[in-house]
């Protein structure tokens, strides 16, 4: 499987992806982009203003300066579990684009990882444009971060999107129908977007919600981007929540490929 993923066919479903995403590409690309700095803004300088500061790691950090680095952990997640979930359903369910390409030199694992890394690419996509403005508000006074750390985090993120996508991917082959899909959206992907310490410290909320967000890829990453982007230093703490992300990847991408696989058979 996972020498799959550097085969040219996989690159070429990807590929495929990204020219019909161009056609459509103004459409496709600005309201996504613009939700998460709307969110930003709505977020950091509506709410922020009722909530003041905080206090993260013995010292006080405006709630502006808090939330940034959780609104980018939410780009990353929601633009490729978004995707991955609706984007690849109606491929394979309305467009029947799957049906198609699999009648190529094309294999379901080539197709599946395509997928997944076009779901991975769109989101880096949008982070690195959510990047560009946390950047302009910093270069304006109104935040304080470390730019030189806020771009070297994009390849982080962008692998922890493959565990994302797969996490999509999971659903597309269960649901009958995309009228299911507010199953998996509103009672897995936006409380997992919303509480995973992107808009509020979770570890402080309840022992049992600290607890359970250690297995929570999304968690990790969002705390190494906000730890790092606030200048902190390397911790030995980072080493243990990269390892869980990578878990991530590695476990959600094979039950990715095991349940998309059986589906397109079934489908076939």
């Amino acid at each position: 499987m996972w020498r799959d993923l550097a085969d040219w066919r996989t690159r070429a479903v990807t590929r495929r992806n990204l020219l019909v995403y161009l056609r459509n590409w103004r459409s496709a690309f600005v309201p996504p982009v613009l939700e998460p700095v709307v969110m930003f803004l709505v977020f950091g300088m509506g709410l922020g203003t009722y909530v003041g500061s905080l206090l993260y790691q013995g010292r006080e950090v405006s709630y502006l300066e808090y939330v940034a680095p959780g609104i980018l952990t939410y780009t990353f997640f929601t633009t490729s579990f978004m995707e991955s979930l609706y984007g690849s359903f109606v491929r394979m369910f309305y467009q029947k684009t799957f049906e198609g390409i699999t009648g190529t030199a094309v294999e379901r694992v080539n197709l599946i990882w395509g997928e997944i890394l076009w779901a991975s690419c769109r989101a880096t996509m949008y982070a690195v444009c959510v990047s560009l403005v946390l950047a302009a508000f910093h270069l304006l006074g109104l935040v304080s971060l470390s730019l030189g750390t806020l771009f070297l985090l994009i390849p982080v993120g962008a692998a922890a999107t493959v565990a994302f996508s797969s996490f999509g991917l999971l659903f597309t082959s269960r649901v009958p129908t995309i009228d299911h899909m507010n199953y998996p959206v509103f009672l897995v992907g936006v409380p997992l977007s919303l509480t995973s310490n992107t808009f509020f410290p979770v570890d402080q909320v309840h022992p049992l919600a600290a607890a359970l967000a250690q297995f929570n890829p999304l968690y990790h990453l969002s705390r190494i981007f906000r730890h790092a982007l606030l200048g902190g230093g390397p911790e030995p703490w980072m080493l243990a929540s990269l390892l869980v992300i990578a878990a991530a990847i590695l476990g959600l991408s094979f039950l990715a490929h095991r349940w998309m696989d059986r589906r397109l058979e079934r489908e076939s």
